[in-house]
């Protein structure tokens, strides 16, 4: 179990920490945290596409559909290097576009399914207007957005945290997941 519990170190630690510092730099910098992400988002395109290319041009994938992965992977990068303010500009754009699509798509997977309909219908309505208010208010949602954004990633962060030391007390034989193991002291389960 030891192995375990290093893996999962070594799997949740540092994306962990990652959100939480994330979190805190779009709650202080919105802007240039933003920035920031986009332009190491832009870099990881970029060197994926490079990859793709590279694995084309070496003889280990022969398909054409790889170059052409890899050519718009590595332009994609560039242009979100080059346009990344522009692109932290259209953020809110895009999230209430995102939000409208995600609540049209849950409405209609009430419609076609006829379950569920009450929470979820209300839910999905709320999406939708929410996302065409983002949209609307664009200039006013910017910063909103971001600090939710890192509230977001702070929790998320947080998150990752706590369920990783629960889970190696759990392995290490120290508690159980639900703080409760439902046993008398003789062994006999309730």
């Amino acid at each position: 179990m030891n192995e375990k519990i290093k893996q999962l170190h070594r799997a949740k630690l540092v994306p962990a920490i990652t959100s939480l510092l994330f979190g805190i730099a779009l709650i202080i910098a919105r802007r240039g945290a933003m920035d920031v992400a986009i332009k190491i988002g832009a870099v990881m395109l970029g060197l994926a596409g490079v990859a793709c290319i590279m694995m084309f041009l070496s003889g280990k994938v022969r398909e054409t559909p790889q170059m052409v992965i890899g050519c718009l992977l590595l332009l994609g990068g560039v242009l979100a290097w080059i346009y990344s303010g522009v692109l932290v500009d259209i953020f809110p754009i895009l999230t209430g576009i995102g939000l409208i699509l995600n609540g049209l798509s849950n409405l209609a997977a009430v419609k076609a399914e006829n379950a569920g309909a009450g929470l979820v219908l209300l839910f999905s309505i709320l999406m939708v207007a929410g996302g065409v208010m983002i949209i609307v208010y664009s200039r006013a949602m910017e910063d909103p957005l971001l600090i939710w954004l890192g509230v977001g990633y702070i929790l998320n962060g947080l998150m990752d945290l706590i369920l990783m030391y629960r889970v190696k007390d759990v392995l290490m034989g120290k508690g159980t997941v639900s703080g409760d193991d439902d046993s008398d002291d003789d062994g006999s389960v309730k």
